[in-house]
């Protein structure tokens, strides 16, 4: 069964401000991710702060997400380019 991507306002934000290039290859990763939300680089972030929310690597970027598993639902929270100051939003 396949999963449903959704994007969060300031995910849409974040997409919206990146370079077309990098769209596109959002949009790749967010097409295999309705196959295996899992797949690839996928990690928990840790901490209280963080809790079931996952990055998938993308390069020099992160996706940030969220996964549903009873509807089978994945929310893309941020698209962020990796730094310092990544996870302290």
């Amino acid at each position: 069964m396949s999963w449903a991507c959704n994007f969060t306002e300031d995910a849409q934000k974040d997409l919206e401000a990146l370079p077309r290039a990098i769209q596109k290859r959002v949009a790749r990763v967010v097409d295999s991710m309705e196959t295996d939300p899992f797949q690839g680089d996928v990690k928990a972030l840790v901490g209280p702060e963080w809790k079931g929310v996952f990055w998938r690597r993308m390069g020099s970027y992160r996706l940030l997400f969220t996964a549903d598993h009873a509807r089978k639902a994945v929310f893309v929270v941020r698209i962020l380019i990796r730094s310092e100051r990544t996870y302290g939003l």
